[in-house]
């Protein structure tokens, strides 16, 4: 059965970069079941960032607290579970990279990195706003983000919630493209089981890929609903394409997302079409 040393591991990224399917193949992987897993049992509760075991835990509501106090608290119940793990514990963040918060000793991260402008697409259709709002938020460099399941954290604009992960040397960190995920499923989600010192039969990795498929995730979704989906939003698993922004961005939006983040963008393969 494939396996994955115990630890706490960060999955980290932008939202609307891939985190969810990446839990889903991580969540196939190691279940080893003959069906695929049910995408509701991706349970919040688990997560460091859900209010429910933050106050489970640390008997104090969040609302009360600043926001120093809120970082020192999530940094103690961080370090609180790590030490405890004696198995694998692959934890979605959307955070910035925080040197208190997210820089654990003894964690590790995988950071997913995708094209913005094909961010700005699947934002817009998550929260149910318009492409120039979601573009807008990516922009914004004191964005925050919380909701009745969350605890109230620091988001950032683009460039720098990529930059902060990628460039840290508090933990080592993988980063996968999401482009490179779409292309080469296989390849890439073995490369990953690699660095993190996994265990995992081609077999197995066929099985999650399978079971994780976009068809898959679209007919539980159709099925039972998904529960991390937003009232505004008609799915949450829509098209998963990379290179939709060709179609969908009008050339002012390419140049908005462009002249903000080129270099981030071209430091990760995502070539500008607009050059001043």
């Amino acid at each position: 059965m494939a396996t994955l040393p115990a630890g706490l591991i960060w999955l980290a990224s932008y939202p609307k970069s891939g985190n969810t399917w990446m839990r889903v193949l991580f969540a196939n992987l190691l279940t080893g079941s003959e069906q695929p897993c049910n995408i509701n049992r991706l349970s919040e509760e688990e997560l460091l960032i859900s209010r429910w075991r933050f106050c489970d835990e640390l008997l104090v509501e969040p609302d009360s607290l600043y926001s120093a106090e809120l970082a020192k608290l999530r940094a103690m119940q961080g370090a609180f579970v790590a030490r405890r793990l004696e198995t694998p514990f692959i934890c979605k963040t959307h955070d910035r990279f925080d040197t208190e918060v997210t820089g654990l000793p003894g964690s590790r991260g995988l950071y997913l990195v995708r094209d913005p402008r094909d961010v700005a697409i699947s934002l817009s259709h998550h929260a149910g706003i318009s492409i120039d709002a979601a573009i807008a938020q990516m922009l914004d460099a004191t964005a925050h983000s919380d909701g009745p399941m969350q605890l109230r954290y620091a988001l950032g604009d683009w460039a720098s919630h990529v930059a902060g992960w990628t460039t840290q040397e508090e933990i080592p960190v993988q980063v996968v493209r999401y482009d490179d995920l779409r292309q080469d499923t296989k390849a890439e989600f073995t490369r990953i089981i690699g660095w993190l010192n996994g265990t995992a039969s081609s077999a197995e990795v066929d099985r999650a890929i399978g079971h994780s498929s976009l068809k898959e995730l679209q007919r539980q979704e159709a099925t039972h609903g998904f529960r991390e989906s937003l009232p505004q939003q008609e799915r949450f698993f829509r098209s998963g394409k990379a290179g939709e922004w060709r179609q969908a961005l009008t050339p002012g939006q390419i140049r908005r997302i462009e002249d903000a983040f080129g270099p981030v963008m071209e430091q990760w393969g995502y070539s500008k079409v607009h050059h001043v």
